[in-house]
Formats: structure tokens, C-alpha cells, sequence
């Protein structure tokens, strides 16, 4: 049984550039929600456990995602956007699960 997941992120994305200047391809949105999730929603379900993510130093968003933002956090309850909110609240779970 499979156990650990290693995922290269590191290219450049010259192929979608000026867009990949700004963002990383792999955080880019399909259908609202960044690919690297749809790939991490893919890996648990086939029950994978552990992943190691292959990272270019100029990648920091990458890692920031993972991490919760509690200013973004607080705004979320003022406002009430409970949907939203679950999806943060998802993003932590993973965060905990995966990422020692």
C-alpha cells in the first residue's frame, strides 16, 4: 500500500507566463480551487499518508497556503461566510495531518 506521495512543484511555468509571474502554477485556480488541492484531495482519497513536496526557494506561497492567516480568519466569522470559513477550517486539517 502506498503510503508517501513525492510532488515535484518546482518548474519555472514559462509556458503560462505572464499569469505564472505573479502566481505559481500549481496555486493557480481550476473552477475556483487552486490544482495543487484537487492533486492533495486526489492523494487522500486513494489513502496516501505522508507527502513531500519538491519546492523551488521561489516558491513561498506554496508553504504560506498551508499555514492559517488569522487575520483572514477573523474577518471570515465577522462576516459569517460559513462556506468559506469550512474550507479554511479543511485547508488546517491537512496542515496538521501532513505537514510536520
Amino acid at each position: 500500500m502506498l503510503r508517501q506521495a513525492i510532488i515535484p512543484l518546482a518548474g519555472l511555468g514559462t509556458r503560462l507566463l505572464p499569469l505564472s509571474s505573479v502566481m505559481p502554477k500549481e496555486l493557480l485556480p481550476i473552477n475556483g480551487k487552486p490544482n495543487l488541492e484537487y492533486l492533495l484531495e486526489e492523494c487522500i482519497q486513494a489513502g496516501i499518508k505522508e507527502f513531500i513536496f519538491i519546492i523551488s526557494k521561489n516558491k513561498e506561497a506554496i508553504k504560506k497556503y498551508f499555514f492559517n492567516d488569522d487575520f483572514y480568519k477573523k474577518i471570515l466569522k465577522k462576516k459569517k461566510k460559513k462556506k468559506i470559513f469550512k474550507k479554511k477550517k479543511k485547508k488546517k486539517t491537512i496542515k496538521k495531518k501532513f505537514f510536520k
